[in-house]
């Protein structure tokens, strides 16, 4: 399935052409010393120049590498703009990464140029440097002096010129997908993926000057890349969390009209929200009434229909005072969020519906350049990630893996000739590792990874992602892995991390309980090859720090499988379920 698209008018120097024209609007904010400090659309492009002259006197030369391990934050966008500019090609990492994958990384793609965001990350790459084959410079964003005099507009005009040859062939960035298992491939994207994603995929929402997003996700990762090319595009306002510890204070400060985001963000305020109720009756019997009367609002207007009076009147009394201080702990103003990464559950989507924050689910990989599907105000699907965008081909192979081809895809993997061939095939179709199906609406619903699914000894299939998202729908539930390859049966490691080191016996004995409901439930709703027969709950948190997640939130399968044998082996030893 396809829908037609224009986008051989639009270049990354017709939007920075653009952005001269609306130099009085603000562009971006941060916080410095406790305010939040505005920058207008003329002091960007002062910025990204001083940042093209501070690459241009390390000798990055047309289709050089710059790397950027840095946490996300304003000089990142600055000096992204800034590379692809001048030609060169951005090669992101994430900060936290062990230091193989950091010399594995800046060794594979040859880099020209590493900038880091502070000392902290400066050590790491002191610590890893005699081991790099290519000598390479390292810059500091903290000890660059980005304010450094006054850049002329016609120097701004000069940087944007320069931009003008690019072509819609020419690499514009390598970016090493984490991965479950091995060692990172190099995925090299076009400057055509990334002006195809951005122009395709935010005109389909209506933003404007005083529309603001709060940027947290890390820009190493595709879905926050996009996201600050997508404001520069539409002409809007990025302001950047201090962090992610501080990002409901932010919130409430800067106040966005717009998020993009994973689905962790929406599980945990959801966490948060269902374990504050639980705690007072009166608290969750007004909650209860509130959702209700808000389901059969939604049904109405699902419906184009009038609601009875009585059901409007009742709920805007109740929704001011229960749903009102939910709202505000959003700033307030938001319309809708974009939500990728990860699978967000139906359940979740509705509930922050019914507060009157639509999320918009889309699809994509790093291959892909974010998005290839997404949901929008006129065409949402719950349950979806959305229809097609723009020039997005789908169609299924015999196994039910999703096939796509479009501008937005991958030229290939970088020296990776191997991995390339295997991924994308002589129609010029990439294989995306994902099992889906289209809905009768033309919206595309995923139900597994290909690699994932897992094959019981009775030579059935189970789709592990189908199971840990029902199970997750109990806020209690942090993280799940689901276990049962080549096994009789299926079982669960389950994770907790609201509960403090010190929790009673009574605590722990009631979170336990509301698992095993929870189990209980999902496995009513599965057929019996697939129900859960065993699980053991895990009082601890899986991070990236302590290995169990990617950088992008994703479980580790076979780090997990090693790290806890011990346990899977003992619910496979022998005696009765959970």
């Amino acid at each position: 399935m396809t829908t037609t698209s224009k986008t051989s008018d639009q270049s990354i120097h017709l939007w920075l052409k653009n952005s001269l024209g609306r130099k009085d609007q603000t562009a971006f904010m941060f916080k410095k010393k406790g305010q939040w400090i505005k920058k207008n659309y003329f002091e960007y492009l002062q910025l990204v120049t001083h940042m093209q002259s501070v690459i241009n006197e390390q000798h990055v030369p047309k289709g050089g590498k710059v790397a950027i391990m840095s946490a996300t934050r304003w000089e990142w966008a600055c000096t992204d703009i800034a590379t692809l500019a001048m030609g060169s090609i951005l090669v992101p990492i994430y900060p936290n990464l062990t230091d193989d994958d950091v010399v594995y990384i800046l060794d594979h793609c040859e880099a020209d140029l590493l900038i880091v965001d502070n000392k902290k990350t400066h050590a790491q790459f002191e610590r890893a440097k005699a081991r790099i084959q290519k000598p390479i410079k390292c810059l500091v964003f903290d000890e660059l002096d980005m304010d450094a005099g006054y850049v002329a507009e016609s120097s701004i005009q000069l940087m944007i010129e320069r931009a003008a040859p690019i072509k819609f062939e020419d690499p514009a960035t390598i970016i090493y997908t984490s991965g479950t298992t091995g060692k990172p491939k190099g995925v090299l994207l076009q400057h055509q993926a990334l002006i195809s994603e951005v122009y395709e995929a935010f005109s389909l929402f209506q933003l404007g000057p005083d529309d603001l997003s709060l940027a947290f996700l890390p820009y190493a990762h595709v879905m926050g890349r996009i996201e600050h090319w997508g404001v520069l595009f539409r002409g809007c306002q990025v302001a950047y969390a201090e962090s992610i510890e501080l990002l409901k204070r932010n919130l409430g400060e800067v106040k966005p009209t717009f998020l993009v985001a994973v689905p962790r963000i929406f599980e945990k305020i959801y966490s948060g929200i269902a374990t504050l109720v639980a705690t007072n009756p009166i608290k969750k019997t007004l909650f209860n009434q509130t959702l209700s009367l808000a389901k059969k609002i939604a049904y109405y207007r699902d419906t184009n229909q009038a609601a009875p009076i009585t059901h409007a009147l009742a709920y805007e009394g109740l929704s001011k005072i229960v749903l009102g201080p939910i709202r505000q702990a959003f700033g307030g103003r938001l319309r809708f969020a974009i939500s990728g990464g990860a699978p967000l559950s139906p359940e979740l989507g509705q509930f922050f519906s019914y507060l009157g924050i639509r999320i918009f689910e889309g699809y994509g990989l790093t291959e892909t350049f974010a998005a290839i599907t997404v949901n929008t105000e006129s065409h949402w699907e719950l349950g979806t990630v959305g229809r097609p965008i723009g020039d997005v081909e789908i169609k299924f192979a015999a196994d039910g893996e999703i096939l796509v081809r479009s501008k937005k895809i991958l030229k290939e993997y970088f020296k990776n000739p191997e991995a390339t061939a295997e991924a994308i095939n002589a129609e010029g179709f990439f294989a995306t590792g994902d099992i889906g199906e289209l809905t009768p609406g033309g919206f595309l619903k995923i139900t597994d990874r290909k690699k994932d699914l897992i094959k019981t000894a009775g030579g059935k299939y189970v789709a592990p992602q189908k199971l840990e998202g029902l199970l997750k729908e109990e806020p209690v539930i942090s993280q799940v892995f689901i276990c049962g390859d080549q096994k009789k049966y299926i079982s669960a490691l389950i994770t907790v991390e609201s509960l403090p080191v010190d929790a009673t016996a009574e605590a722990k004995s009631a979170v336990l309980q509301a698992i095993k409901i929870q189990v209980q439930k999902v496995n009513s709703q599965l057929a019996s090859y697939e129900s859960i027969k065993k699980f053991e709950v895990l009082f601890e948190v899986w991070s990236v720090e302590n290995g169990c997640l990617t950088p992008s939130m994703k479980v580790k399968r076979k780090f997990i499988e090693n790290r806890y044998a011990h346990i899977i082996d003992d619910m496979y030893g022998g005696g009765s379920a959970e």
